[in-house]
């Protein structure tokens, strides 16, 4: 980055005003100043001059402080204890920085415009490939142990993180050493091991305190391990006290007063000695009462002491290795869950668990997921069974992963993710529940199909939507023989509203005319757009008595409901036919009955309802049947 600095002194800086200055219009004439307006402009000119002298000041600081931010940058991408490595389309090395590099064992320079794979041990290329490979086609991060293997080094055993970026970059590759990690993990169980000999011997060194008489023998070897001779370590409980910690003292004291006064038999404690040379080592002591006096007071403990610094030092490192690793997790914006072998959650990320905090669902860890997810996340029981299901498969080692194929919807109705589950390999043979949010995906496929089953004027169902619904609702009233009503409806003389009153006059009434039909319908009835003003109405789970109730409501309805256009009431009314389903064999047909009732209607004056059903009497205005003319 470049900067724009001031000129180096005061006399460039004049020069370079003296050159505006000739190019601005001459300013009125010093001589024909007074002294007081002179020295009013001396007066001014120095003010000037000091505000830029400050404005100088506040630029100069503001360009060192962002040159010391970009410095500070390149320091944590490239000294940053992750390898970060970003590899084109090719597999060549794009980019790297200084851990990435000294993880592959060469410099910066000579490893751009390199093969990435050819630093992969050679039976694990295939591996490291096949991330790549699911990397991109799934878009979702892929993770591995691997070795990085090159010429004249010892292997190193790496925790590979891949992500696909895009075509035009490729994939960006994370490295972490976890060589320490597995001598730390060696070194753990070695510690163990001897810790379990140990106590199997009756630990590594023996005590013995005479309480009466306060004297204390100790093996050998504690001494040596102390850093002083026999005689300096002491003999007495004060003498032997005099190494321990100060800030550990105060509870192995009370420890050793409670078996005193009886209140326990034994102890078990971890404290630290303080060596000579200033070095503390850790101690695991474990003591026990083996004779009291008549009246309950201690006389002799005995236990033993085992060193352990360096389970102590390895619990430490792992922590901060457990630390780094859950800031990695919950760097991850989707919601990830780990399950243990019962499908109860052990550990989530920040994501999940703002997810939880907005939804006001008690805490998920230690509880069953497949649980949580039908309490709080899924809507369809078929769903969690599915899940159940590929878990079991997972267990079983029947597959290699599950991955619900569909968008599941949340009990929150504001969300939409996907779900994936996949084994970790270890001991523990633990799960890993990926939550990814698509609700912006789902909410732009939702809106899009809306689009497809609505007609866009006047929010009506298209007439493919509609006559797809209304053929599944026919087969579901024969199947458990319901009983369905069906209404063709065609507004009065609409032709003449259009020639009168113009187009945009005609589809305000359309709208208007869907808006007051759908406002007497009930909840499961729908209506849907057939033709230019003809729509259809489907009534399921309704008699022939409560469809002609209905068909006189939406006839006063309509006739009650004229449309404001700039100040102009225009009344207009429909037409109704109505058919029942009886013996027809599809919908189409009940539609086709429908329309021949919708013919009477219109040639027996309009503004009615005709029954399919009756051939010749007619209804108007809930009244007496009537004749219907041609």
């Amino acid at each position: 980055m470049v900067f724009r600095k001031n000129p180096p002194d005061p006399a460039a800086l004049r020069q370079l005003a003296i050159a505006r200055l000739s190019g601005r219009s001459r300013q009125p004439d010093a001589a024909a100043m007074d002294l007081p307006q002179v020295q009013h402009l001396l007066e001014e000119l120095e003010i000037h001059q000091i505000e830029l002298e400050l404005q100088n000041e506040h630029l100069n600081t503001a360009r060192a402080q962002l040159e010391q931010a970009l410095n500070q940058s390149n320091e944590l991408y490239d000294f940053s204890p992750v390898g970060s490595v970003m590899i084109n389309t090719d597999g060549v090395i794009a980019r790297l920085n200084l851990s990435g590099a000294q993880m592959l064992g060469s410099e910066r320079l000579h490893l751009m415009g390199s093969t990435f794979g050819l630093y992969v041990a050679e039976p694990q290329r295939a591996q490291f490939n096949a991330m790549l490979e699911r990397a991109r086609a799934e878009r979702e991060a892929q993770t591995a142990e691997l070795m990085l293997q090159i010429d004249g080094l010892a292997p190193l055993p790496v925790q590979v993180k891949v992500v696909w970026i895009g075509a035009a970059v490729g994939w960006q590759v994370a490295l972490i050493d976890v060589s320490e990690r597995r001598r730390m993990e060696a070194q753990l169980r070695a510690s163990e091991e001897r810790l379990t000999l140990a106590l199997s011997a009756v630990g590594d060194w023996v005590w013995d305190w005479q309480v009466s008489r306060d004297e204390v023998t100790i093996s050998e070897g504690f001494a040596q391990m102390v850093g002083v001779s026999g005689a300096d370590l002491g003999r007495t409980a004060s003498e032997v006290m005099r190494f321990i910690h100060p800030d550990d003292k105060p509870k192995l004291l009370k420890k050793l007063q409670n078996c005193i006064n009886g209140i326990s038999e034994r102890y078990v404690i971890e404290y630290r000695v303080v060596c000579p040379d200033g070095n503390s080592k850790w101690l695991l002591a474990r003591g026990a009462v083996v004779l009291r006096s008549e009246d309950g007071k201690a006389l002799r403990l005995v236990g033993t002491l085992v060193e352990v610094s360096n389970r102590k030092q390895i619990e430490a490192e792992l922590s901060a290795a457990a630390q780094f690793q859950q800031a990695v997790f919950d760097s991850i914006s989707a919601q990830i869950a780990v399950l243990d072998q019962t499908g109860t959650i052990v550990q989530t990320n920040a994501a999940w668990s703002d997810y939880a905090s907005r939804f006001h669902f008690e805490k998920s860890v230690g509880r069953n997921y497949l649980t949580l997810l039908a309490d709080q996340f899924v809507m369809a029981p078929a769903t969690v069974e599915a899940v159940a299901a590929g878990m079991a498969q997972i267990v079983a080692g029947e597959t290699l992963f599950f991955h619900h194929l569909e968008p599941i919807q949340c009990q929150c109705h504001e969300c939409w993710f996907t779900l994936k589950i996949t084994p970790v390999h270890d001991a523990a043979r633990r799960l890993v529940v990926t939550h990814e949010d698509v609700s912006v995906l789902k909410q732009a496929e939702l809106a899009s199909l809306a689009l497809a089953n609505v007609d866009a004027l006047t929010g009506a169902f298209s007439r493919h939507h509609f006559l797809k619904l209304a053929e599944q609702e026919l087969m579901r009233s024969v199947r458990y023989a319901l009983p369905l009503v069906a209404l063709m409806l065609d507004l009065d003389h609409f032709k003449q509203i259009n020639d009168s009153y113009g187009h945009s006059a005609g589809d305000a009434v359309l709208k208007g005319f869907v808006q007051t039909v759908k406002s007497v319908l009930r909840e499961s009835d729908v209506i849907g757009r057939i033709g230019g003003e003809e729509f259809a109405v489907l009534l399921p789970n309704t008699t022939q008595q409560g469809g002609v109730a209905l068909a006189h409501r939406i006839l006063e309805s309509v006739r009650s409901s004229s449309v404001d256009i700039c100040g102009l009431r225009i009344p207009y009314t429909v037409s109704v036919g109505a058919g029942c389903l009886t013996n027809q064999k599809s919908f189409a047909e009940l539609l086709g009955q429908c329309d021949t009732a919708l013919y009477r209607a219109k040639h027996g004056g309009r503004d009615r309802l005709e029954l399919s059903w009756q051939d010749s009497p007619g209804q108007r205005n809930g009244g007496e049947p009537r004749l219907a003319t041609a």
